[in-house]
């Protein structure tokens, strides 16, 4: 089965959060907080970056988790693409932020908010949030070079284009928002 996952982080004003976060901070939340993801998180943290195998690491990401709001989310994209620069991947039969994560590795990753880059985030979660993801994104050329090595493991069709825009990218979107006074909306999707 063949399928391109996207992954999009995109600084939005605060009317654009408070538009979107009734619809899609509940199913976020819903499973960040829910026992078997807690569960399988810890199994994670505890056991460190090889703990999960890939299937397993899918399974708790719930890459598809907003799949069912697609409609929202191409709309605020559209209206928003031109405002500035924003994080935008996509990989043929991968998940670009579960790939992230497998890259980074889960102590670094679960500094991030929401949950495996499904978030909507004011602009004060964002300024708030901007130390610890500086922190989790922070890579000296070394530990760059592992991560990349990584994030192919879990995403072997990932081109050279959207691994740098995964690595590299995130941060300065963020920091973007944050000086800007902006929220975040990020999405993992799998559109059909």
């Amino acid at each position: 089965m063949s399928f391109t996952g996207f992954w999009v982080v995109m600084p939005v004003p605060m009317s654009v959060v408070e538009e979107v976060a009734p619809v899609l901070g509940p199913p976020i939340e819903d499973r960040r907080t829910s026992h078997s993801a807690r569960r399988a998180m810890e199994c994670w943290v505890d056991g460190g970056p090889d703990a999960l195998d890939v299937p397993q690491l899918h399974a708790l990401a719930a890459p598809y988790l907003l799949d069912d709001h697609l409609d929202l989310l191409f709309d605020v994209w559209e209206a928003h693409e031109k405002a500035g620069p924003f994080l935008k991947s996509a990989c043929r039969k991968g998940y670009p932020a579960v790939g992230l994560a497998h890259a980074l590795g889960p102590n670094r990753f679960r500094a991030l908010p929401g949950w495996f880059g499904n978030f909507v985030l004011t602009p004060e979660e964002v300024r708030t949030a901007l130390p610890a993801v500086e922190a989790a994104l922070t890579l000296l050329p070394s530990g760059r070079r592992s991560a990349e090595v990584r994030l192919r493991e879990v995403l072997e069709e990932v081109s050279a284009e959207d691994a740098d825009t995964l690595l590299d990218s995130l941060l300065p979107t963020w920091r973007r928002a944050a000086a800007e006074g902006q929220g975040l909306i990020g999405a993992q999707v799998t559109p059909d």
